[in-house]
């Protein structure tokens, strides 16, 4: 195993770890593990890159790992009533679709890798957890965690209406 799955691999096994720490309010502390899970999401495409190390388990795990990372916090956080659970639910529907295009493509041999759109999603989920963070260890986020949530759902959505789209040829088989 190289060392950007390694790392993909250790932020999916601190993903258990923080929600744990959520479920039982040691929310500092799973702050503090999430930031490092965060960064090091950035580190498995640097290392990867930068090794020539990428390959297509790494591409596919990455994207899958960020999945499990965010999706499990924000289950989490609905479990304390800090989450809308609709919202998980629009971002599970759309990486389920995401995850299906990807699934057929690789029956014709192709990866599909993430656009720009999806990164944006990624980066709008991850900036909404550090507010829900801050607002679950005490912090007033006044309204942003509320705004933040409906600029969620819109990258959400527009990214997996953007990937359907021009992925048009996976779907039509």
């Amino acid at each position: 195993m190289n060392i950007p799955n390694t790392i993909t691999w250790a932020r999916v096994l601190l993903t258990a770890v923080i929600v744990f720490l959520i479920l039982k309010g040691f929310f500092l502390f799973a702050f503090a593990l999430f930031l490092v899970a965060a960064i090091s999401d950035y580190f498995d495409g640097y290392f990867a890159r930068k090794l020539n190390q990428v390959t297509n388990f790494g591409k596919i795990f990455d994207q899958m790992s960020d999945k499990i990372f965010i999706t499990s916090i924000l289950i989490a956080f609905v479990e304390l009533n800090l989450v809308p659970s609709w919202i998980v639910i629009v971002i599970v529907f759309r990486d389920t679709l995401v995850t299906t295009v990807r699934m057929a493509a690789l029956v014709s041999n192709q990866v599909i890798a993430a656009n720009y759109f999806g990164k944006l999603k990624t980066v709008s989920q991850m900036i909404w957890i550090v507010v829900l963070f801050l607002k679950s260890i005490g912090y007033n986020v006044y309204m942003v965690d509320d705004i933040l949530a409906y600029v969620v759902v819109f990258f959400t959505i527009a990214s997996g209406i953007l990937y359907l789209g021009q992925n048009i040829r996976v779907l039509k088989g």
